[in-house]
């Protein structure tokens, strides 16, 4: 059931950017800093999401970067501190 509801959003989603592929297919000039670019709206909007996209995903690999690596540190810390307390508990406790 979940399988089908998922295979219907993403039929839906295409078809829906489909439609507005064909609604936005206008020539549109852009003005870039050193070009000016005559293209279809929908491929500059395109454009524009795949680069987006791309920079989110290289944003949050370095967070997903970051993160694995103070886990791994603190897993470390974790195995020295449970092998001190290892070795704490086998000493013989000495009355004073």
């Amino acid at each position: 059931m979940l399988r089908l509801i998922r295979n219907l959003i993403i039929i839906i989603a295409l078809f829906v950017g489909v439609v507005f592929g064909f609604l936005n297919y206008a020539s549109t000039s852009v003005d870039l800093l050193w070009t000016s670019v005559d293209a279809p709206l929908v491929l500059l909007l395109a454009i524009a999401f795949v680069i987006g996209l791309v920079l989110a995903l290289i944003v949050c690999g370095l967070r997903i970067a970051k993160l694995r690596t103070r886990l791994s540190s603190t897993r470390r810390k974790l195995k020295d501190a449970e092998a001190k307390l290892s070795n704490f508990r086998s000493v013989p406790v000495q009355d004073a």
